[in-house]
């Protein structure tokens, strides 16, 4: 196990570009593998991801900025976007398609999750409970 001053955090930028979003989901699952993720959770953590960073794509209307880290509890994945205001839980529209579910995605499948000031906009962070074979000196995400 690496010490915890090694642990590794990556970061990507993901645009609203067309195959930005693949290569980031990619990116992640490739990362978790080589971590030593376990299937099911290389699979929550794309699954958030994909959540997050649609949303901010969608409702930030920006592009967003990935980071990956092992945190305490497995990794904490989070996205940054340029919109200051919270995520807001939305009625699901299960008859147009057009969403409503990414914060009752994000409470089921995290352990934990919140939202922090990331200069101009937020951070949005969800630790998933992972099996790697890092550690982490930090429990709580950093500023």
């Amino acid at each position: 196990m690496k010490p915890a001053s090694e642990a590794p955090v990556l970061t990507w930028d993901v645009p609203r570009a067309p195959g930005a979003f693949a290569r980031a989901r990619d990116l992640v699952r490739a990362t978790l593998r080589r971590w030593g993720c376990d299937t099911e959770g290389v699979d929550v953590v794309v699954l958030l991801v994909t959540e997050m960073v649609t949303n901010a794509h969608r409702h930030a209307d920006s592009d967003a900025c990935l980071r990956l880290r092992p945190s305490g509890h497995g990794v904490e994945v989070a996205v940054a976007d340029a919109s200051p205001l919270p995520p807001v839980r939305r009625t699901p529209d299960v008859t147009s398609g057009t969403g409503g579910l990414g914060l009752q995605i994000l409470e089921r499948l995290a352990s934990r999750w919140g939202v922090e000031p990331h200069g101009p906009g937020k951070r949005v962070w969800a630790d998933v409970p992972c099996h790697t074979g890092l550690a982490s000196a930090a429990v709580a995400p950093a500023g």
